[in-house]
């Protein structure tokens, strides 16, 4: 049976169902719940210029783990687009892709935007930003969510959450 998923409210030794990019699913325990703030630097971004797409690498989780971001803040005034995985807008509309603008200045302490990102092993943000600003800046995003400890299983369990990674692809 599927259940309606809070990431913050998820415990040890709760499952999840975990849908892929394509609609492969697969089936982990958690074992292991610890906080994400990452602190992520950019290189200077001239005047009015745009960052190409960046994948995040820092945030591709190691074979065992699963990511979810629910917030990211920035300490610069920047517009902030992400992709997941590289070749995938996230938050925008059919309508208008590139629409996903997440945030177009800085934003004070814990007043970041909150998102729904969950990061699997081979699926990092990638994130492109722009300075529209007329100085040199050099942009800081920090994503902020939980880690989790995961153990695959065999077999679908009989009670799990489910989780997709990745943004809409149909």
């Amino acid at each position: 049976m599927a259940g309606r998923i809070k990431p913050e409210e998820l415990e040890v030794g709760d499952n999840l169902e975990v849908v892929y990019i394509g609609g492969q699913k697969r089936y982990f325990t958690i074992t292991a719940i610890d906080d994400i703030f990452y602190r992520d630097e950019h290189s200077s971004l001239s005047a009015g210029s745009t960052e190409s797409y960046t994948e995040i690498s820092e945030l591709d989780p190691p074979s065992g783990q699963l990511y979810w971001i629910g917030r990211i803040e920035t300490e610069c005034n920047v517009k902030i687009y992400i992709k997941q995985p590289a070749a995938t807008n996230r938050f925008g509309t059919n309508k208008a892709p590139e629409g996903g603008l997440l945030i177009i200045d800085a934003t004070p302490i814990m007043g970041g935007r909150t998102v729904n990102i969950w990061i699997a092993e081979d699926y990092p943000p990638n994130v492109q930003l722009v300075n529209d600003t007329n100085v040199s800046i050099t942009p800081v995003l920090w994503w902020i969510g939980k880690r989790f400890a995961v153990v695959e299983l065999k077999q679908k369990p009989a009670v799990y959450k489910t989780v997709k990674v990745g943004g809409l692809t149909e």
